[in-house]
């Protein structure tokens, strides 16, 4: 008995330790990397479908980081498809019928791809803070590549 002492103590002390919760369609570095700084996310999948936001961190800092603070991004999965971007500018080669919406609402700009992979629906929602900075063509080749990465992960 006295030899499981250090293994039960070992067991008690890593069991309140646990993993955060991470997205299935996309990692938190490489929303990092392609929104342009550190980021937080918050994380609802059940079952396979669900969703992940990820907010930038970025404040000021380059140019180019300056443009892209204030960035929030928002991955929606579903058997369902999307109310949102019903129609739009084709895309190909993510995925299956994939369409890229932008609009702008409430002083921001939205720019999204919705698309499919197989029977499962996917929404990539990219939002930033409209302003004379703000490079929309980079916004939307940021957003066709986390969509390429989302669908790839669908596979």
């Amino acid at each position: 008995m006295w030899r499981a002492w250090p293994f039960l103590l070992f067991v008690s002390l890593c069991a309140p330790a646990h993993a955060e919760a991470t997205c299935p369609w996309l990692t938190q570095g490489t929303a990092a990397t392609l929104l342009g700084g550190d980021v937080s996310v918050t994380v609802h999948v059940t079952e396979g479908t669900g969703g992940c936001d990820f907010v930038s961190n970025t404040n000021g800092g380059t140019k180019a980081s300056a443009s892209r603070a204030n960035l929030h991004l928002r991955i929606e999965v579903s058997h369902s498809s999307p109310k949102e971007c019903a129609a739009g500018e084709r895309l190909t080669g993510i995925g299956e019928d994939a369409v890229l919406c932008s609009q702008t609402v409430a002083g921001e700009q939205q720019d999204m791809v919705r698309g499919r992979v197989r029977s499962t629906y996917f929404l990539c929602l990219l939002e930033a803070a409209k302003t004379n900075s703000t490079d929309e063509a980079l916004q939307r080749t940021t957003l066709e590549r986390i969509a390429e990465v989302v669908a790839g992960n669908l596979f």
